[in-house]
């Protein structure tokens, strides 16, 4: 698996489709994992289950003072995932949540790899998107979400269409990208 050390990361693709067993797959990799877990997927693993699942004051005030207590203020996590990240982190113009700004713009000084998982690019903060060192996209078919990955890398749009169940493309710092295969059930 790849070293996502101090990166930031985004999983995306549609319902069924592997994103949980990814992000699952990259936790186990990490001993010091945490994940804000918004539907309740992740059982056995460390995270945080969400009280307030909706774009409000009161949810983002719960997601800022998680991470900059537990996340940041801990000191001792070195991975972060943001599950249902468009839930709390929705498209320009609207801002970022300040926790999510802090570690999407300060991650590595905190020792920390952060990643998102949404189910469509055009439903996120383009920060989140076109500022991460890797994307994980497993199959979209939104003509919307097809425009935009064509516009981060000639080609992927397509390569994210014709995708085989549970494969993705990786997206790579460089915007070169390859078609992976599923990663195990365990």
């Amino acid at each position: 698996m790849l070293d996502l050390a101090g990166k930031t990361f985004a999983i995306f693709g549609l319902k069924g489709t592997g994103k949980t067993v990814l992000a699952k797959h990259i936790l186990k990799q990490s001993k010091a994992g945490f994940v804000y877990d918004v539907l309740h997927e992740y059982r056995g693993f460390n995270r945080y289950i969400v009280s307030n699942r909706q774009h409000t004051q009161k949810a983002i005030e719960e997601l800022n003072l998680f991470v900059s207590r537990v996340i940041i203020g801990s000191k001792q996590i070195r991975l972060f995932i943001l599950d249902e990240a468009n839930r709390y982190c929705p498209p320009k113009p609207q801002p970022l949540p300040e926790s999510i700004l802090e570690l999407n713009d300060f991650n590595r000084h905190y020792n920390i790899s952060f990643g998102i998982i949404a189910r469509r690019p055009t439903q996120l903060h383009t920060d989140l998107v076109e500022l991460a060192n890797y994307l994980f996209i497993f199959q979209l078919k939104g003509k919307n979400d097809i425009a935009y990955l064509d516009n981060l890398a000639s080609g992927l749009g397509d390569a994210v269409v014709n995708l085989p169940p549970y494969h993705f493309v990786q997206v790579n710092p460089n915007h070169t990208f390859q078609v992976q295969q599923p990663v195990a059930i365990s």
